[in-house]
C-alpha cells in the first residue's frame, strides 16, 4: 500500500445512499443503487415509487423525522416492533406523513437526486471508490452519530442531548498521545467542544477556521488526521454565507460546492494530492429513503439506553461514502466490507499507529470495524489534473432561479431546526430556540474568540 501521510475526512448532514447516489445504478455499474422500482406504501396503502427528481430544497418542510422512534418506524414499518424483527425498510413514508400531516408531503422522502444535478458527488464516487455498505453508527439523529466518528460511543444516547460526550476518549487524543497531529477545522461549531479532554488541550486539536483548511493544503502542512466540519448556519451581513451542510432543507448545491473546495484544495498542491486520502461521508440518512437493511453492530461499550431502550447492537440506515485517493483506481466499488463511522477511527489507527494498533483502540465498535485503507490499490499516483467536475457543477448553479447571497439571506432569517439549537447549546444556551441562523452566527463567533486562545495563519501540521 502506498505511504498515506494524511487522512481527511468531510462529514455532511442528513442524506442517505439512496437519496444522493442510488440513481448512479447502471449495469456496468452495481452498487445496489435504485431504478424506479423500489417503494413504499403511504398511509392509504399505495405504493409510492422512488424517483430522480429530489431538488436543491423546498422538498422537506417539515422537516423529516429522524429521531429513535421514527428511524426504527422507517426500518421496521412500526416504531415498535416485535423481539427479532426483520428489517425491511417500509415506513420512511408513513413516518414522515405523520410529521408533514399531508399524504402528498409524504411521498418525498422517496424522492433521489438524478446525477447530473450533483454532478460533484456523482463525479468523485464514479472516478475513484464508492462503499455501498456504510451504515451510519445509531438509528437515530445527528449527535450520537457525530460521536461515533469521535469517539466510537455516544455514551447510551441516541437523542440529541449535548455536553456528554466528555465522558470518553476520542481518536484525536488517541493519535496525539501516540505522536501524531490530528485537528478538527469549523466554521460555527462542532459538537467536539464538549469532550473535555480535547477542550483542556485546546490548542493541539482545533481550527477555528475552514478557510485554514485550504491554507494548510496549499503549503502541504497538513496534520496527520483531520476532520471538516461544514457550515452549519447561514450568515447575513454583506457578505452573506449559505449554510453547506446539506441538513435538509439546506441548499444541496452549497454542499456540492464545498466537497468540491476541499477535493480542489487537496489537488491544488502536488506532495498533498500524491499523499492524502479524503473521506466524503454523512452522519446520518436524515429520515429519506434507502431500501438496503442495516445489519448489526457490535455493542461498543455494554452501555445502553434507557429511552427508549436501545443495546446499540444494529446500525443505522446507509449513507454515501466516496473515498478518494490519486492510488485508487476509477469505478472501484466497495461491496465487500461493511463499514460505520467507526471504520474512521480503525482505518486511522491502523495507517498512523501500525504496529500494536489492534490493540489500541477507544471502543469495541472501533476495534473490530472495518477498515478501507485496502482500497488503495495503485502503486503509482494518478494525474491530480485528471478529474474535475468544476464546469458541471457550475452549470447547476446557473440554472438557481436566485443568487447564493440571497439564499444565504433567506436562510439566514430562519428559525433554528433542532439540530442548530442542539449545536447553539455546545457554544452557548442563551435563546438558542428563539434565535434565527443569522443571530446564531453571531453568537457563534463571539463565543468562539472567548474558547480559543490561539490564532491560526501558522499551519495547522506545525
Amino acid at each position: 500500500m502506498p505511504e498515506i501521510k494524511h487522512i481527511v475526512v468531510l462529514m455532511l448532514e442528513n442524506r442517505s445512499f439512496d437519496h444522493m447516489v442510488g440513481f448512479l445504478q447502471a449495469p456496468d455499474y452495481d452498487i445496489d443503487g435504485v431504478d424506479g422500482t423500489q417503494f413504499n406504501r403511504d398511509s392509504t396503502g399505495e405504493p409510492v415509487k422512488v424517483s430522480s427528481d429530489a431538488s436543491f430544497s423546498g422538498d422537506y418542510d417539515p422537516d423529516v423525522a429522524h429521531d429513535f422512534v421514527n428511524v426504527t418506524q422507517q426500518i421496521f414499518g412500526t416504531p415498535n416492533p416485535p423481539p427479532r424483527a426483520v428489517p425491511d425498510m417500509s415506513g420512511f413514508v408513513t413516518s414522515y406523513g405523520v410529521v408533514s400531516g399531508s399524504v402528498p408531503k409524504s411521498h418525498r422522502v422517496m424522492k433521489c437526486f438524478d446525477p447530473k444535478k450533483v454532478p460533484v458527488i456523482s463525479t468523485l464516487a464514479q472516478q475513484f471508490a464508492l462503499c455501498t455498505r456504510w451504515f451510519s453508527s445509531v438509528p437515530g439523529p445527528t449527535l450520537p452519530n457525530r460521536a461515533y466518528v469521535h469517539g466510537a460511543t455516544s455514551v447510551g444516547h441516541v437523542d440529541m442531548t449535548v455536553n456528554w460526550w466528555k465522558e470518553t476518549k476520542t481518536v484525536y487524543e488517541l493519535l496525539v498521545d501516540h505522536g501524531f497531529t490530528a485537528k478538527i477545522y469549523y466554521t460555527d461549531s462542532t459538537i467536539t467542544l464538549t469532550y473535555g479532554g480535547m477542550l483542556a488541550r485546546q490548542a493541539q486539536f482545533f481550527i477555528p477556521d475552514i478557510n485554514q483548511f485550504f491554507f494548510d493544503c496549499k503549503k502541504n502542512n497538513l496534520p496527520d488526521y483531520c476532520f471538516l466540519e461544514p457550515r452549519f448556519n447561514a450568515s447575513s451581513g454583506s457578505s452573506p454565507m449559505a449554510a453547506n451542510d446539506q441538513h435538509p432543507d439546506h441548499d444541496v448545491s452549497e454542499g456540492e460546492q464545498l466537497i468540491l473546495d476541499v477535493y480542489n484544495a487537496i489537488r491544488s498542491n502536488p506532495d498533498t494530492w500524491d499523499s492524502t486520502l479524503l473521506v466524503i461521508v454523512y452522519d446520518e440518512h436524515g429520515g429519506l429513503y434507502d431500501h438496503v437493511p442495516p445489519p448489526s453492530a457490535i455493542t461498543p461499550d455494554g452501555i445502553t439506553s434507557g429511552g427508549p431502550f436501545f443495546a446499540f447492537d444494529r446500525l443505522g440506515v446507509r449513507v454515501p461514502a466516496i473515498l478518494v485517493s490519486p492510488y485508487i483506481d476509477a469505478g472501484t466499488i466497495v461491496n465487500d466490507k461493511i463499514f460505520d463511522h467507526t471504520s474512521v477511527i480503525s482505518t486511522a489507527r491502523k495507517v498512523f499507529i501500525k504496529q500494536g494498533w489492534e490493540d489500541t483502540f477507544l471502543t469495541q465498535r472501533d476495534r473490530f470495524a472495518q477498515t478501507f485503507e485496502s482500497v488503495l490499490t495503485r502503486s503509482t499516483p494518478r494525474d491530480r489534473k485528471a478529474v474535475d467536475p468544476t464546469k458541471f457543477h457550475r452549470l447547476q448553479l446557473a440554472a438557481h432561479p436566485d443568487t447564493v447571497a440571497q439564499r444565504a439571506l433567506v436562510q439566514a432569517n430562519k428559525p433554528l431546526t433542532e439540530h442548530q439549537q442542539a449545536l447553539a447549546t455546545v457554544m452557548f444556551s442563551a435563546r438558542a430556540a428563539t434565535m434565527t441562523q443569522g443571530e446564531a452566527v453571531a453568537a457563534h463567533t463571539k463565543v468562539k474568540k472567548a474558547v480559543h486562545a490561539t490564532k491560526t495563519g501558522t499551519g495547522a501540521g506545525s
